[in-house]
This record gives C-alpha cells, sequence and structure tokens, in this order.
C-alpha cells in the first residue's frame, strides 16, 4: 500500500539524517488547528492597496527625534506597525461593513475596532487585541503593542 511505502521511506529519511521531526506542543496543536478551521468554514475577502509612505516616514522620524519616544518621556518610539494599525482602526471605523464576522446565520457587525497584532513566539505565532484602537493614539498604541509583545513571548 501506499501508506506503508511512505512510512518505509519517511523512516529511511529519517535514518539518513535528511530531516529532524519535531514535535508539536500543545498550543501549535491549538494554533493550527484554528487556522485550519477559520480558513475552511468562514467566508474570506482579502484587501490590499499600494501606498507611498515616505511622509509617513518623515512624521515618524521627527516625532520620534523631537519627542524622545512615542509619549515625548522616553517611552517606546513609533514603528511603522504602530501608523498601520491606528490606519486600519480608522479605515474600520469608517467602513463598518468591513469590521464584521461570519456567524453562519448572521454577519455580526462590530461596535469596537479591535486589532489583532501577530507576535511570533518561541511557541508559535500569538496574535494579542489592540482594543479600541481607532480611539487610542500612537504613543498608546507603541506602549501597548509593546506591553501585549512583551506577555506574549513570557506566555501571560
Amino acid at each position: 500500500s501506499s501508506s506503508s511505502s511512505s512510512s518505509a521511506a519517511a523512516a529511511a529519511a529519517a535514518v539518513a539524517g535528511e530531516y529532524t521531526d519535531m514535535p508539536l506542543s500543545n498550543m501549535r496543536k491549538v494554533i493550527a488547528r484554528r487556522l485550519l478551521e477559520s480558513k475552511t468554514t468562514i467566508p474570506h475577502y482579502y484587501l490590499s492597496i499600494d501606498c507611498e509612505i515616505d511622509a509617513l516616514l518623515a512624521v515618524r522620524a521627527q516625532l520620534n527625534t523631537e519627542g524622545a519616544g512615542a509619549d515625548g518621556k522616553g517611552g517606546p518610539k513609533l514603528t511603522i506597525n504602530d501608523f498601520i494599525i491606528k490606519a486600519a482602526a480608522l479605515a474600520l471605523r469608517k467602513v463598518p461593513e468591513a469590521n464584521s464576522s461570519w456567524m453562519d446565520t448572521v454577519i455580526r457587525r462590530y461596535h469596537n475596532v479591535d486589532i489583532s497584532v501577530a507576535v511570533s513566539t518561541d511557541a508559535g505565532l500569538i496574535t494579542p487585541i489592540v482594543r479600541n484602537a481607532d480611539m487610542l493614539g500612537l504613543a498608546t498604541i507603541a506602549s501597548s503593542v509593546k506591553q501585549l509583545a512583551e506577555k506574549a513571548k513570557t506566555n501571560k
């Protein structure tokens, strides 16, 4: 059978040192299961836009230089990601149809604008949420993302 021949081939390859099978942590199993579930059971659509961000980069550099950090008190430096989070949040506020989820029998339109941020950890990809991102300033977004990333990396 093909499964027994593929098992034999896998065993031979492992013996030959062509690869190493790494065990999956429970977190990676959950992430994989949820990603598969999301991609197979929920309708998706993708939006994209090309942006010229020269002015954004200039404003970012100016704010980081003049303010000695995002909050003017030596806080975290503003990143391009902070600006993207803010822009995405404002776009979701402006176009509430995009701030929604398919719920099988209804489309749920959210009243709050929360943005998930991907954080890579040793255990896998975690997506902490910046709550009410449309109402936050850039300094608060920068601080929140930094705190959320630190918590994710320390499994808190």
